[in-house]
């Protein structure tokens, strides 16, 4: 029996979505980001789920674009179509309402890095690390820019993109990029970890405050404006109902 390109896992409300080519170091081809896509779109529908974890199988996260496939002779069918799953299963992600937590195990490297970068919370080993090397290669990065621009200062992505150097853990975290820097052989439990407390809080009390940081993110902030908070608290008016338990 073939072996799904990446598996979800639900446990105690979470759904653990694991990229999984182990033999590639998850090497991402097309049908794997369409896998991705498909249960993320699922998950974000299922009521019962409070948190994603997203990881990869083997022990690290993800090394980026299979280019030994993505070059292959003869070509593969889903070669045309690629940038489309690229960029579908990042549409998925971003617009899935639960927190996402990422479990970066060893490395996540250009494309792969890219969707460490599309965790909400991203949980990292001491000596693993991040690369958005693209720039070395002549190369774009546009999914990673999507996800950098998005959350962090300009200066921060400058840092992360033109060097296209390694970012270990602990620089990681001094950039705010990683919410946790554990010891290598404990990222994965602590991801599992903080996704279930997350899971664990009254139902859809961490989606309505997700939700509504990005709305308010969408907009400049301007504190000098009365409509800064009454936006602000326009978008924080659905998390004064009462909490009900999940399920």
């Amino acid at each position: 029996m073939t072996e799904p390109l990446v598996r979800r896992t639900d446990r105690r409300g979470v759904a653990i979505i694991e990229l999984n080519r182990p033999e590639r170091k998850n090497a991402l081809i097309a049908p794997m980001l369409d896998e991705l896509a498909a249960h993320v779109d699922a998950v974000s529908d299922d009521s019962q789920i409070g948190a994603v974890l997203l990881c990869g199988t083997g022990g690290a996260f993800c090394s980026g674009i299979d280019l030994t496939e993505y070059n292959a002779d003869p070509a593969p069918s889903w070669l045309a179509t690629a940038p489309e799953s690229i960029r579908a299963a990042h549409v998925a992600i971003g617009s899935c309402p639960h927190p996402v937590v990422v479990a970066l195990e060893r490395y996540a490297i250009n494309g792969g890095a890219a969707f460490a970068l599309a965790g909400d919370l991203i949980v990292t080993g001491t000596t693993a690390w991040l690369q958005v090397g693209e720039v070395r290669l002549g190369m774009n990065a546009p999914m990673n820019l999507a996800w950098l621009v998005a959350r962090y200062p300009v200066a921060t992505v400058l840092q992360v993109v033109l060097a296209g150097d390694r970012v270990a853990g602990p620089d990681l975290l001094r950039l705010g990029i990683a919410h946790e820097v554990v010891d290598d052989a404990h990222v994965r439990t602590r991801a599992e970890a903080l996704a279930e407390q997350i899971a664990a809080y009254p139902h859809g009390a961490a989606e309505r405050l997700k939700a509504a940081t990005l709305e308010l993110a969408s907009h400049a902030p301007d504190t000098t404006s009365p409509r800064w908070f009454e936006r602000a608290a326009a978008t924080s008016s659905s998390a004064a109902t009462i909490p009900q338990p999940r399920g």
